[in-house]
C-alpha cells in the first residue's frame, strides 16, 4: 500500500468542501453527495459551518484509490479557505506531500488562493491546479490561467481540453492532445525536450516522465479543470496528482512525530493527529523522545522513564475506529494520539517530552503575537467562572489561535482571536449546548500611539522645596524610531541607580498617550545628565518626576492614534455594487479596484481601518440576500497600520 498525503486549498467559496465530499463518493467512502446548502456534508459538521457554509476547521479523511500504476491510500485533507484560519494550513505544511489548488472558473485567482500558492511553493510542495465551475462556466478560465501564469512566473501546463464527448485529460487520452501540449510538459527539462525531437515517436512516454518528475521538483504546474458539484474530472483530477512525485516527508532530528490538529471527541477526550516523520515501532517512540530531551538538555541521564509517568501515548491509526494501540508507525501515514500531560502537542510542532507536569501546558504563544482583536467574557454567575474557563480551555485545546488572559483585578476573562469572524465563532462555540448564560462585550481593537517622525533635544529638570532640591538638568532627544519599539539609549556614563530611574520612567510615561493608549515608536537618547548634590534617593525622585511631565508634555502635538488596517476583497453581484460601495464609503475605506468578473458577478478590492469594518461581513450578507463573499486580511505592524486620528 502507498499512503500519500494530499492538501485541497482554495480561496473561500471555491469548492474544496464539495471536491471533497465528491471524492469521497466516487472512492465509495459515502453513499450520497452531500452539500453545503443541506448542511450534511462529511467535513462541515460543526453547526457553524452548517449554518455560515464555511469550513471552520481542517477534516481529515482516508480514501483508497487504485489506479492503473498502484493502489493508494490517500489521507485527503480539506483545509479552511477563510484568513482567520489560516494559522491550520501552515501546520500541515511539513507534513504535506501533494497539494490540489482549486481555482474558480471564469476569475482572477483570488487572494487566499495567491497566498497558499505562495506558501506552498516556499514549502516545495508539489502542486496539481483543479480549475472548477466548468459546469456553469465552460469558457471561462483563459483568464484564471493568464492571472495563474503571472503568480508561477512561468506558464501552467494545461492538460485538459473540451472533446466531441466532453472533457478529455492527458493522462487518460495522451493521444489526443497536441505536439505542442507535451512539448511544454518537456520544457523544464532540455535534455528531455532533445530527445524527444530526436525520437519523433507520438507514443513516447517522455513528456508523461516528465509531468511526473517535473511536478514533484516544483519545476511544472499542471492543470486540470471540471466541476466538483457534478464530479466532471474529478476522478481524473486524483489519477493526476498520485501519478506526480510526492515531497519526501523530511526527519525531524529531536522528535518522531510531528504533530498537525488537535480535536476533542466526546467518546475518547482530547487527541492529536500526529504525521511520523521515520518508521519506528511504537516501543521505540518514546526512547527516541527521551533520547532527544536528553540531547536538548545536554545532560547523560540513562534513557529510563521516571517512574510513576503514564508515558502511554495511545496510538492509532487515522482510518482506525478507535484509540487501540499499534504495533509500529510508518512513515507519512497519519495517527492519532490521546493528550498525555507529559508530552506538549502544539500543531505545526513535534510532540516534545516535558521533563516535568509544570511544563506540560507551556504555549508557543504570547499575548503580543496574537491577533489584534480580543473580547473581555463575564460569567452571569461567578460560580459559573470554571465551567467557562474549561470550555474555553478546550476551544484553544482544538486551536490555538485563539488565547485567554486573566484579569486579576477585575475577574474578567479576555479571549484573543485572529479576527472578527474567528472570535465570533469562538463564543457561538463555547456557548453550545449549555443554558448557562455568558456576558461578552464588543470586539476590542488594539491602537497605539504613535511617535511622528521627528527629532528634537528635551532639556528635563523638576525642582521642589521651594526649589531647594533639584531632579539634576537632563538633556536628550526625542526621535523616532523604525517600528513599534519603544528604547533608550545612554550617550554618557551614569551610576546604575540612576540609568535604572531613567528607563523605568520613561517607560512609565509612555503607558498613557494623549489619546489614552501606550505610547511606542520612539527613543530617549540621553546626552548628558548634571547630578545635583545632596540625598540620592530624593534626586532620583525628582528626577523620575522630571521625566514623566517631561516625555508627557511632547505627546499631545507629537503622536498619532493608529490601529490595525484591514484589506479587503469582495463578489457580489453587479446589482449589489453600488449599495456595497456606498457602504464602504460610510465606513472611510478606500477603493483599490473594482472590475467585473464572471457571468454579471463584480469584484472589487478595498481597505480600511479593521475598526471601521466591523460587522461589515454581516452588513454584506444583508444587502446582498446572502450570496455576497468577502475575504479579509488584518495586520497590525509598523508598516501596515491604519491612522486613526492626528
Amino acid at each position: 500500500m502507498i499512503y500519500r498525503t494530499v492538501g485541497i486549498f482554495a480561496h473561500i467559496d471555491s469548492g474544496k468542501t464539495t471536491l471533497t465530499e465528491r471524492i469521497l463518493f466516487e472512492a465509495g467512502k459515502i453513499s450520497a453527495v452531500g452539500t453545503i446548502e443541506d448542511g450534511n456534508t462529511e467535513s462541515d459538521q460543526l453547526q457553524e459551518e452548517i449554518e455560515r457554509g464555511i469550513s471552520i476547521r481542517t477534516t481529515f479523511h482516508v480514501v483508497p484509490w487504485t489506479t492503473s500504476f498502484g493502489t493508494f491510500e490517500i489521507q485527503l485533507i480539506d483545509t479552511p479557505g477563510h484568513i482567520d484560519f489560516r494559522n491550520q494550513v501552515t501546520d500541515l505544511l511539513p507534513a504535506m506531500e501533494s497539494a490540489i489548488v482549486i481555482l474558480e472558473a471564469g476569475t482572477v485567482v483570488q487572494s487566499q488562493a495567491r497566498l497558499v500558492i505562495e506558501e506552498l511553493r516556499k514549502a516545495k510542495i508539489p502542486i496539481v491546479f483543479f480549475i472548477n465551475k466548468l459546469d456553469r462556466f465552460a469558457e471561462d478560465y483563459l483568464d484564471t490561467l493568464v492571472s495563474l501564469e503571472e503568480i508561477l512566473q512561468i506558464p501552467p501546463v494545461s492538460l485538459f481540453q473540451k472533446g466531441d464527448h466532453g472533457w478529455e485529460y492527458y493522462l487518460q487520452n495522451e493521444r489526443v492532445f497536441t505536439k505542442t501540449t507535451k512539448e511544454e510538459l518537456l520544457a523544464c527539462d532540455e535534455e528531455l525536450l532533445l530527445t524527444f525531437w530526436k525520437e519523433e515517436s507520438e507514443t513516447s512516454e517522455l513528456p508523461k516522465f516528465s509531468l511526473q518528475k517535473g511536478t514533484g521538483e516544483g519545476k511544472l504546474f499542471p492543470v486540470y479543470g471540471g466541476s466538483a458539484k457534478t464530479g466532471e474530472g474529478v476522478r481524473e483530477l486524483l489519477d493526476l496528482v498520485l501519478w506526480t512525485n510526492p515531497k519526501e516527508i523530511e526527519p525531524i532530528s529531536h522528535s518522531p512525530l510531528l504533530v498537525l490538529s488537535r480535536r476533542t471527541d466526546p467518546q475518547i477526550g482530547r487527541y492529536a493527529v500526529i504525521c511520523p516523520t521515520i518508521s519506528l515501532p511504537t516501543e521505540k517512540v518514546m526512547e527516541v523522545l527521551l533520547f532527544a530531551k536528553e540531547t536538548q538538555d545536554q545532560t547523560k541521564r540513562e534513557k529510563t522513564i521516571p517512574i510513576g509517568y503514564d508515558t502511554n501515548l495511545s496510538l492509532s491509526f487515522l482510518s482506525a475506529e478507535t484509540l487501540e494501540g499499534v504495533g509500529s508507525l510508518t512513515k507519512g501515514k497519519l495517527a492519532l494520539v490521546r493528550e498525555n500531560e507529559h508530552f506538549q502537542m502544539e500543531p505545526g510542532n513535534p510532540v516534545v517530552y516535558l521533563a516535568s507536569v509544570s511544563n506540560a501546558n507551556s504555549s508557543k504563544h504570547t499575548i503580543s503575537e496574537l491577533s489584534p482583536f480580543s473580547v473581555v467574557l463575564e460569567p452571569e454567575m461567578t460560580a459559573e467562572k470554571d465551567f467557562w474557563l474549561c470550555r474555553l480551555k478546550e476551544l484553544i485545546w482544538e486551536d490555538p489561535g485563539y488565547q485567554l488572559e486573566l484579569k486579576e483585578e477585575t475577574g474578567q476573562i479576555v479571549l484573543f482571536g485572529r479576527g472578527e469572524l474567528h472570535l465570533d465563532i469562538g463564543i457561538r462555540r463555547i456557548s453550545e449546548k449549555t443554558e448557562k448564560k455568558l456576558s461578552f462585550s464588543s470586539i476590542n481593537i488594539a491602537k497605539l500611539e504613535l511617535f511622528k517622525k521627528m527629532s528634537h533635544k528635551v532639556a528635563l529638570e523638576h525642582r521642589a522645596f521651594e526649589d531647594q532640591k533639584s531632579s539634576g538638568a537632563l538633556i536628550a532627544v526625542l526621535e523616532d524610531t523604525a517600528d513599534f519599539s519603544k528604547q533608550i539609549a545612554f550617550e554618557v556614563s551614569l551610576p546604575e541607580e540612576v540609568k535604572h530611574s531613567i528607563e523605568t520612567s520613561f517607560m512609565e510615561a509612555c503607558l498613557h498617550g494623549f489619546y489614552g493608549e501606550e505610547v511606542c515608536g520612539l527613543r530617549l537618547r540621553v546626552l548628558s545628565y548634571e547630578m545635583p548634590p545632596g540625598d540620592l534617593q530624593t534626586t532620583l525622585t525628582l528626577l523620575k518626576v522630571a521625566i514623566l511631565a517631561g516625555v508627557k508634555e511632547s505627546f499631545p502635538s507629537n503622536t498619532y492614534l493608529v490601529g490595525p488596517l484591514t484589506e479587503i476583497e469582495v463578489m457580489v453581484d453587479a446589482n449589489h455594487l453600488g449599495v456595497v460601495l456606498s457602504d464602504l464609503s460610510r465606513r472611510n475605506a478606500k477603493v483599490v479596484s473594482t472590475y467585473e468578473a464572471v457571468a454579471g458577478k463584480s469584484h472589487l478590492k478595498a481597505n480600511a481601518s479593521a475598526e471601521n469594518l466591523l460587522g461589515f461581513s454581516g452588513a454584506l450578507r444583508n444587502m446582498t440576500k446572502g450570496i455576497g463573499i468577502s475575504w479579509e486580511r488584518t495586520a497590525f505592524t509598523s508598516e501596515f497600520y491604519a491612522v486613526l486620528k492626528e
